[in-house]
């Protein structure tokens, strides 16, 4: 049996969600394909509900950490694209850890606080070039926010009708969010 630390529980919980749901991610299931006893569980963990947050907190991190790569040697819009193709494409490939993500607002804690200000400063951070105030980038940040994790969730749950149109979906309107954010920058500099 190997060494099991708190990480090496999370990644197996984070692998078990993917593949299972969020919902089959249970401490018996866990410790089983941990090798361990249930009991051993709680020597890292102290039960499900911080299991979830540190599944969140884990999502979560990742995603940042992907974005600000995505974004590397890019701006204004192609840095926009990077950060909706790469969120798309970690919450696709994650979908139970992205399903654990979306509960962030049920952990009270500083450092959930602290992983999702850093995705929200990461992404005023790309939408800078645009020149909004800072009410507009906290309007524009919640709108691709809001965008991603409701494209990204139905995508998960199936439920688009024809999945052949998917990306052609998600093209079009990552296309038209970043025009109407253009048509900002233009007005701005016709001031």
């Amino acid at each position: 049996m190997a060494k099991i630390d708190k990480q090496i529980i999370i990644q197996t919980a984070a692998t078990l969600a993917n593949k299972d749901g969020l919902d089959k991610v249970t401490l018996k299931e866990l410790a089983q394909l941990l090798d361990i006893r249930p009991p051993s569980l709680y020597n890292h963990i102290q039960g499900l509900g911080q299991l979830r947050t540190s599944l969140m907190l884990y999502g979560w991190t990742q995603l940042g950490n992907a974005v600000a790569m995505s974004k590397v040697g890019k701006s204004g819009d192609d840095a926009v694209r990077a950060m909706c193709y790469t969120y798309r494409e970690y919450a696709t490939a994650n979908p139970g850890v992205f399903e654990a993500m979306m509960w962030y607002n049920q952990s009270a804690s500083q450092e959930a606080s602290q992983v999702s200000e850093e995705l929200i400063k990461l992404i005023g951070l790309i939408l800078s070039s645009y020149n909004l105030n800072k009410d507009e980038e906290i309007h524009a940040s919640r709108m691709f926010r809001s965008f991603l994790q409701g494209f990204c969730s139905i995508t998960n749950n199936n439920g688009f009708a024809d999945p052949v149109l998917i990306t052609g979906s998600f093209d079009f309107s990552v296309e038209i969010l970043i025009k109407g954010l253009g048509e900002i920058k233009k007005a701005r500099r016709n001031l």
